[in-house]
Order: C-alpha cells, then structure tokens, then sequence
C-alpha cells in the first residue's frame, strides 16, 4: 500500500463518517420540523431560500434557480413548490419576461 493508498483510504473512511453523520442529524431535524410546523427537510430548505429573497424588482427566482438552489430536479422542485402553494405557505407568481 502506497501512501496515495493510505491518504485515499482515510479520506474514504472520513467521508462515510460525515455522511453517517449528516443523516443522522437530518433524520433528527426532519422528525422535529414533520412535530413542530408539518414540514419535511425539503420544504423547509424551499422556503428558507425563498426567504431570502428582497421584494423588489428581481427578487424573485426562477423555478430553475429555485432547483439549483435546493439540489433538486426542476420537475420535482416544481411538484414541490406546488404542494407548498396549494398549503397557502408561498404563492408562485408568472415572470413578465
């Protein structure tokens, strides 16, 4: 085994540590948003980008900036921001341009 090798291994190793990590502690964060406030880590990660938005012109998003944002698909960003509308927590509204 090089030290490339042993370099690679314990950077592997760190890795899956992080990522049992993290979901664990989105598993934590999902079940309190679903008790608290009826929402899963998604809907609240759509909405605290939303959030962040200034009301004047050209704050707004695109759905697809909307998609990047939340690391997800457009279509499934849409089906979400659509659930979220129907729920009355955002209103979508039509780009003039």
């Amino acid at each position: 085994m090089t030290a490339t090798d042993s370099a690679l291994t314990a950077l592997s190793q760190g890795w899956c540590a992080l990522s049992l990590l993290h979901g664990r502690i989105e598993a934590h964060i999902e079940r309190a948003l679903q008790a608290g406030h009826e929402l899963s880590v998604r809907e609240y990660s759509l909405l605290d980008v939303l959030s962040r938005q200034h009301s004047g012109p050209g704050g707004h998003l695109r759905m697809h900036q909307v998609a990047d944002s939340v690391v997800l698909s457009q279509s499934a960003t849409t089906r979400l921001v659509s659930r979220l509308e129907d729920r009355g927590l955002l209103n979508r509204y039509i780009c003039d341009t």
